[in-house]
């Protein structure tokens, strides 16, 4: 009896022992299990907070996508939308004008020129005109304007795009401007030289003029005039003289002269004001110009083809 109780003594501790052991090991594996569980759910709201962050990320990232996209058309159409801008604002000039020669409207216009240029002198005009939010008008020619004649340390070869980036209006005064070198010679040789600053204003700026100042006037070209005067209609062109002038196209030196020549001739309720950028006179009465103009009620536009102003 006392060896029966003795090895069931044994077999009990060994089964306490084997059910400790089981004990621990099924707690081992549940902390385990808990552990690995807390781990798992740990990763998986980092993964869900991760991709939170990527999903707010992608559509942040959309979004300045689509901004970037949106700057990016407005910079690829910018010159349709200037033209657009450009043509809605000559439509409504031509109204007005139409009104003012109609006598429904006591508004007035005048349209400020410069011919000749460009000129080195002519960045100095730019800056006045950019000052006061102002649009000219340029009657440019090509013959020797590369390097500028009034600076011949510098060029001028720019002058034309920069003076068309700042919205004001780019016409054509022949290349040569050669009154005593051929250029009235005939007809021909008139539109030729036409063509020529047609292409040269068109390689630099992109823009195809479509008006013309005979150089000297129109009453230069004598007897041609009325030929020359069709072939600029077939070459879809407008001509324009002048209605008022400071006197600036020799060598006008007397800025109280130059005032009181402007002061005298601008009068009519649309003027067509003819000045050249290489005065310094002109450029140092400009500011005063601009602000008399206003003073008065003038509008200063820059010209354009449709206005009653180009005869055509």
């Amino acid at each position: 009896m006392a060896k029966i109780s003795k090895r069931s003594n044994r077999s009990l501790r060994k089964i306490i022992i084997i059910i400790s052991i089981l004990f621990f090991i099924s707690i081992t594996i549940n902390i385990i299990i808990y552990l690995k569980t807390n781990s798992y759910k740990n990763n998986y709201n980092n993964m869900i907070e991760q991709l939170n962050s990527i999903t707010s990320s992608k559509e942040e990232k959309e979004k300045e996508y689509q901004k970037v996209s949106e700057r990016l058309d407005l910079v690829n159409n910018i010159d349709e939308r200037t033209n657009e801008v450009k043509k809605d604002f000559f439509t409504k000039a031509k109204q007005l004008e139409d009104k003012i020669i109609a006598g429904e409207s006591n508004e007035k216009i005048v349209y400020i020129t410069f011919d000749d240029g460009p000129y080195y002198l002519t960045y100095q005009f730019l800056e006045i005109l950019d000052e006061y939010d102002v649009f000219a008008t340029f009657f440019t020619i090509g013959d020797n304007k590369d390097v500028c004649y009034d600076n011949r340390s510098e060029d001028c070869s720019g002058m034309y795009a920069l003076e068309a980036s700042k919205g004001h209006t780019m016409a054509n005064h022949t290349y040569s401007h050669g009154i005593w070198k051929g250029l009235y010679d005939s007809p021909e040789s008139f539109m030729y030289q036409v063509k020529l600053q047609e292409n040269l204003i068109k390689d630099r700026t992109g823009i195809k003029t479509n008006i013309v100042r005979f150089p000297g006037g129109a009453a230069t070209a004598g007897g041609y005039k009325n030929r020359i005067i069709e072939l600029l209609r077939e070459n879809g062109y407008g001509w324009i003289n002048w209605t008022a002038s400071i006197g600036d196209g020799g060598n006008l030196r007397d800025h109280n002269v130059g005032w009181s020549n402007f002061v005298n001739n601008i009068s009519a309720n649309i003027e067509v004001l003819l000045q050249h950028d290489y005065n310094r006179v002109t450029l140092r009465i400009l500011p005063d110009e601009i602000k008399y103009l206003k003073e008065h009620g003038y509008h200063i536009f820059p010209l354009f083809y449709e206005s009653n102003m180009v005869n055509k």
